[in-house]
């Protein structure tokens, strides 16, 4: 097996993609060969820290703008780009994870100290508790307007009292601002005895 051979198909000897027949010859030559055997080693020596170098991811949004200025459409995006984009990633970053600690600690702490009470509060809540604070308050409703409306007839009694008091002392008044004066005089003369027909009679005669 000559070496233009050999050194063509190394790779593929390295990636030990070649036939059987083929890698069996290659290895025999390579052992008897120490320049192929050398180009071997750094053809080895070469995949090694290409394999060894961290590979870098690219950027979906520098890829999406590479396709938009270039080709004028954007990159179809697979189910797994959308999760990993719109939720893995925000949800794995520093704020999110503190945010989320904070949530369940304060959360914790809200039911320790509501755990004593939580058959007060489901007791308070039950529907026949409900339904007896409800059926209280319309009965406290209900006493109040009573004693609204008593207190109100008692003012309107008050009131309708005190208006006849007023109209009747203004009548007593109007009735004697009313009264004449002459009316008074002659109510305060006094009166004098009529004459009997026999004096009319004798002073009619006198007259004639």
């Amino acid at each position: 097996m000559e070496c233009g051979f050999v050194e063509e198909r190394l790779s593929e000897y390295v990636e030990r993609s070649l036939p059987h027949e083929t890698m069996v010859g290659m290895a025999e030559h390579l052992q008897e060969c120490p320049l192929c055997s050398r180009l071997m080693e750094e053809m080895r020596f070469i995949f090694v820290t290409c394999k060894a170098f961290p590979t870098m991811e690219l950027d979906t949004a520098l890829l999406d703008r590479i396709l938009l200025r270039t080709s004028g459409r954007p990159r179809t995006r697979s189910l797994r780009e959308r999760l990993r984009s719109y939720f893995l990633r925000p949800v794995l970053t520093p704020r999110f994870a503190t945010g989320v600690g904070l949530t369940l600690l304060f959360a914790a702490l809200v039911v320790n100290l509501l755990a004593p009470r939580a058959s007060v509060l489901a007791t308070a809540l039950s529907p026949r508790e409900l339904l007896g604070r409800m059926d209280r308050g319309v009965q406290q409703i209900y006493s109040e307007g009573l004693r609204l409306y008593t207190s109100k007839n008692e003012l309107q009694e008050q009131f309708t009292l005190y208006k006849n008091n007023l109209l009747g002392k203004l009548g007593i008044m109007i009735e004697q601002l009313d009264v004449p004066m002459e009316g008074k005089k002659k109510a305060t003369e006094p009166k004098q005895p009529e004459k009997s027909p026999k004096q009319k009679s004798s002073v009619l005669l006198l007259r004639a």
